[in-house]
């Protein structure tokens, strides 16, 4: 009995001890790590991969080919990102990684945004990184995962950028869109060589937004007004009063996200009137006439233009590879013809109701909003007489429809007239 205890402690030993064995002699190895935090320290051996989970869904990969210490950090505005980094050098690395929410957390002065050939680059991101490192580097190569989850739209194109320490600009690095053949996942790839030691290096992303037209903005149009059309035929001006009290009194969820300012501080700024009165007063109109019309500058543009928008003053659409700006209204904009009619919300509503469920008849209407049928009916005339849906008889029922775009415009060209 004793023997046969002693042989399975020995066979257990000798299985233990060939999977220590097995584990830390293998290179190429990978281990995952979940922190509770926004911070790790620790070193790093070679050729084994360590992929990191922080809090706030934030994920980093780090792998290197020689010893490398390593510290990194992210700011606790930081949510849902992630990043792999692959680094190559002949002598260990002791490197610093620190994340934050945009470059001015870093820097006094912001650097001039990139230029990539005629194309206009916006910074979306909200995640900057900076490498500090006491030797220098030969190699470093990120990976980013296009994924909305992680802040990167697979619709749009996208510049991984470098910022060195006093320099004037970020400057693009060449990146290349890729598929993880194991995974099928898209990512983006750059890579940067010769990094000068303790010296500060920030990378980030910029998003592709649109080519930039040359100072003659004019015949752009008549390209891209088939293009908005159906967007600016379902707009109608209002006042900016109307406007401005329709901003004051709506119940609408703001996710601030770093801005720190009331509605009426955003609303208290010469800049972001001047683009208000442009974008209601031609509602679609085009990034390109409000850099020509408000004389800004790119950068300053885009910063205002992002207050807006957070704040749900306006919104933007992207139409094939332009950018568009409206006014922003709670709802969808064919039920936002015209802010009046939000003075009758059952009307507003029997619309909706329309448009989700095309071929819907009155009877259907009335059942599902347990309201009388002779007040369907009336909210149903109200629509028809503004053009805004037609009755088409199938079988023995009327159904209600939205009229087409074109329709509808006809309609109001000739009711102005």
């Amino acid at each position: 009995m004793i023997g046969n205890k002693k042989k399975n402690t020995i066979f257990f030993s000798i299985i233990i001890f060939l999977l220590g064995f097995s584990l830390f002699s293998n290179p190429g190895s990978a281990f995952e790590i979940d922190i509770n935090g926004l911070s790790y320290q620790g070193l790093i051996t070679p050729n084994e991969e360590f992929s990191l989970n922080f809090l706030q869904n934030i994920k980093s990969t780090i792998r290197s080919d020689v010893d490398l210490n390593l510290s990194i950090s992210y700011q606790t505005l930081i949510f849902n990102r992630q990043a792999s980094i692959i680094i190559n050098n002949s002598n260990p690395i002791s490197l610093n990684i620190t994340t934050k929410f945009n470059i001015m957390q870093f820097l006094p002065n912001r650097p001039n945004n990139p230029i990539l050939n005629d194309s206009l680059l916006i910074f979306n991101y909200n995640c900057v990184y900076e490498f500090l490192s006491n030797v220098s580097i030969d190699r470093i190569t990120f990976h980013f995962k296009k994924s909305s989850l992680f802040g990167l739209s697979l619709e749009k194109d996208y510049v991984i950028v470098v910022y060195k320490a006093n320099q004037t600009s970020w400057e693009p690095l060449s990146t290349e869109e890729k598929i993880d053949n194991s995974t099928s996942e898209s990512y983006l790839e750059a890579s940067i060589t010769n990094l000068d030691s303790d010296t500060s290096y920030f990378f980030t992303i910029y998003e592709i937004t649109e080519r930039v037209v040359p100072p003659s903005y004019d015949w752009i149009w008549f390209i891209i007004i088939p293009v908005f059309v159906v967007l600016i035929a379902l707009i109608i001006a209002i006042s900016k009063e109307d406007y401005i009290n329709y901003l004051k009194n709506r119940r609408t969820r703001i996710e601030k996200g770093f801005h720190r300012l009331t509605l009426e501080d955003v609303l208290d700024n010469e800049n972001r009137n001047k683009i208000i009165d442009l974008i209601l007063e031609n509602p679609g109109i085009h990034l390109n006439e409000l850099l020509r019309k408000t004389g800004l500058s790119p950068g300053n543009l885009v910063w205002h233009l992002d207050v807006l928008e957070t704040y749900k003053i306006i919104k933007k659409q992207r139409f094939e590879h332009f950018l568009i700006y409206i006014p922003y209204y709670q709802k969808n904009p064919i039920s936002n013809l015209d802010l009046n009619l939000q003075k009758s919300e059952l009307t507003l509503k029997v619309l909706e109701m329309i448009e989700k469920e095309p071929g819907i008849w009155n009877n259907s209407i009335t059942k599902k909003m347990k309201i009388n049928r002779k007040t369907i009916q009336y909210h149903i005339k109200k629509l028809s007489d503004l053009g805004l849906i037609y009755t088409e008889k199938i079988g023995n029922k009327k159904k209600l429809f939205l009229k087409s775009v074109s329709d509808y415009f006809n309609n109001s060209n000739n009711n102005n007239n």
